[in-house]
C-alpha cells in the first residue's frame, strides 16, 4: 500500500533489540565556577548518544557588588560564551564566540521556548522557582542537595547534527569545552522592587557562580544485527560516513558604516547581524522591553506607553544589556520623537560586490527578510518598536529552503575565492549613531566524515 498515504494505509514497522540509558556526567575537574572560567567533559563510548537531546544542568546565583544590592540572572544559555567538540584531540567544532547573542537572535525567532529549565523570563522582584520576593537582594538559588534549577542545550553542534543519533563507538574520545560568559550578562541593579532600581545601575559589576553543573547524556542501542551490518556495509562501499551539522563563525566590529568580514564555506548559508550600543558591556541595569508594562507587579502604575496585549510572548519585559539588540540609530522612535520612524536605518549586505537584496533596504522590510530566512511567520517582538529598541538584527538567508530538514548543502560555495563580505549603511544617515557595536554570524552547513580505524575528516 506504499502508494496511498500513511492516514490510508496499513503498516507497522518492528525494531528489535532497543535499549536506552540515562547518564549524568560529571566534569573533569570540579568546584564552583565563575566568569571566563572552563568546563569540560567527556562524553561515553561504544554508544549510540542522542546528540540533540544532551542536556547541561547546573544552578547559577548573581552575587551584589557595592551598590548593585539587587542583580538578576539572564537566560541560563548566556552563561555559555563558546562551546569547543574535539575528538581524539582534533578540534571538530571550535564553536563561535559571542554564542549568547546568537542565542539571544534565535530566541527572538523562536516562540516555543520552555521557560521552567531556561530561565527566559527575567525575575524582577519574583523568583520562578519558588515564587519568592527577593526585592533587594541578589537572585540566588540553593546549592544544596545537587540542586540544578537551569537545563540548556550544548550549542549549534549538539542540536543540528544529523544523524541526531550519533553512534560514538565509531568516533574517537569526544570532549567537550565550555567557555563561560563574562559578568556583563547579569545586571546590576539596585532594588527589583522598583522599576527604576532594576533599570537603574549600581557603582560596581555585579558577578555570578556556577555550581552543581553536569551533562545529561541519554544513550541507545540497537542490537538487531542489521544496524551494525548496514554501517558496516556503508564504510566498505564509500570508505566513510557523513554526519553534517551547521556551524557559525562570529566577528565583531565597531559598526561606523561598513563592517567587512570573509568566509571559505563549502555552503554558506546565511548571514546574521546584530546590533548593540556600545555601552552593552558596562555597568547596567535591565533594559526594559518598549512598549511593555515593564512595572507589572505595582498595581497603581501609569500606562500611556503600556501597549494592549494581555499577554506577552517571550516573558518579562526586560532584557540583560549584552543581550539587547538595538537599531543603529541616533534617536529611536518614541512618544517623544514619533517622526524618527522615517528615518529608520537603509542596510546592505554585498558578496564579492553582489548586493542582497539588490536595493537600500530599510529596516522595516529586513524585518520580513528575516523572518524569511529563520522560516517563521513571526518573532518574539509584539510591535515594531520592540523589533527596533531591543531585538533588532538582519539576516540574509542563501540556501534553499527547508535544506537543514533534508541534509542537503544548498548554499554558496565560496572555497577558493577571495569571498568578501561586506556589511554597510546606506541611503539618508541623518539617524545613523556610528558608534554601536555589530556581531556578524556565518552560518554554514559542515561535514564530518567517519572513516575507517576512527579516522576524521571536517569540511567545512
Amino acid at each position: 500500500m506504499s502508494n496511498y498515504p500513511s492516514y490510508a494505509s496499513y503498516f507497522l514497522r518492528s525494531f528489535t533489540g532497543v535499549s536506552t540509558a540515562n547518564f549524568r556526567i560529571p566534569p573533569q575537574s570540579s568546584g564552583q565556577k565563575v566568569a571566563h572560567n572552563q568546563i569540560d567533559f567527556v562524553l561515553p563510548t561504544n554508544t549510540l548518544i542522542k546528540m540533540d537531546d544532551v542536556r547541561l544542568v547546573f544552578t547559577a546565583s548573581a552575587v551584589a557588588a557595592g551598590t548593585s544590592a539587587a542583580p538578576r540572572l539572564p537566560p541560563a544559555d548566556a552563561f555559555i560564551e563558546r562551546v569547543q567538540v574535539s575528538m581524539g584531540g582534533i578540534s571538530v567544532d571550535s564553536g563561535c564566540a559571542s554564542t549568547q547573542v546568537l542565542n539571544q537572535v534565535k530566541r527572538n525567532y523562536k516562540t516555543n521556548e520552555d521557560p521552567v529549565t531556561s530561565h527566559n523570563q527575567f525575575s524582577r522582584n519574583v523568583m520562578g522557582a519558588n515564587l519568592a520576593q527577593f526585592a533587594a537582594a541578589a537572585e540566588a538559588y540553593t546549592t544544596n542537595g545537587d540542586s540544578t534549577i537551569f537545563a540548556i542545550p550544548l550549542g549549534s553542534f549538539f542540536e543540528s547534527i544529523q544523524p541526531s543519533l550519533l553512534n560514538a563507538a565509531l568516533l574517537p574520545e569526544i570532549r567537550i569545552s565550555l567557555f563561560l560568559s563574562g559578568n556583563s550578562v547579569v545586571t546590576s541593579g539596585t532594588t527589583g522592587a522598583t522599576v527604576a532600581g532594576t533599570t537603574g545601575a549600581g557603582n560596581t559589576q555585579a558577578t555570578y557562580t556556577l555550581d552543581n553543573y553536569s551533562l545529561l547524556c541519554p544513550c541507545w542501542s540497537i542490537d538487531d544485527g542489521v544496524y551494525s551490518s548496514v554501517i558496516a556495509s556503508r564504510l566498505n562501499d564509500e570508505g566513510f560516513l557523513e554526519a553534517s551539522w551547521c556551524g557559525y563563525d562570529s566577528f565583531q566590529d565597531t559598526f561606523s558604516g561598513t563592517t567587512r568580514v570573509a568566509s571559505a564555506a563549502s555552503s554558506l548559508d546565511k548571514i546574521i547581524c546584530a546590533f548593540r550600543p556600545s555601552t552593552y558591556s558596562g555597568i547596567n541595569g535591565a533594559i526594559a522591553l518598549a512598549g511593555s508594562h515593564s512595572d507589572r507587579n505595582v498595581t497603581t502604575t501609569a500606562l500611556a506607553n503600556v501597549l494592549g496585549q494581555p499577554a506577552r510572548n517571550g516573558g518579562d519585559g526586560y532584557l540583560p544589556a549584552p543581550l539587547n539588540l538595538v537599531a543603529p540609530m541616533t534617536n529611536l522612535p518614541s512618544a517623544a520623537n514619533p517622526d524618527k520612524l522615517a528615518e529608520e536605518p537603509k542596510l546592505s549586505i554585498s558578496i564579492n560586490n553582489v548586493r542582497m537584496p539588490q536595493y537600500d533596504c530599510p529596516a522595516s522590510q529586513w524585518y520580513v527578510l528575516t523572518l524569511q530566512a529563520f522560516e517563521k511567520e513571526r518573532s518574539a517582538s509584539e510591535s515594531y518598536v520592540e523589533y527596533l529598541t531591543n531585538r533588532f538584527c538582519i539576516a540574509q538567508k542563501l540556501n534553499l529552503p527547508g535544506s537543514a530538514g533534508m541534509r542537503a548543502k544548498s548554499g554558496l560555495d565560496l572555497r577558493g575565492s577571495n569571498s568578501s563580505i561586506i556589511l554597510s549603511s546606506v541611503g539618508d544617515l541623518t539617524n545613523f549613531s556610528n558608534t554601536g557595536n555589530v556581531v556578524v554570524f556565518l552560518e554554514s552547513t559542515r561535514v564530518l566524515r567517519i572513516g575507517v580505524g576512527k579516522t576524521l575528516q571536517v569540511v567545512l
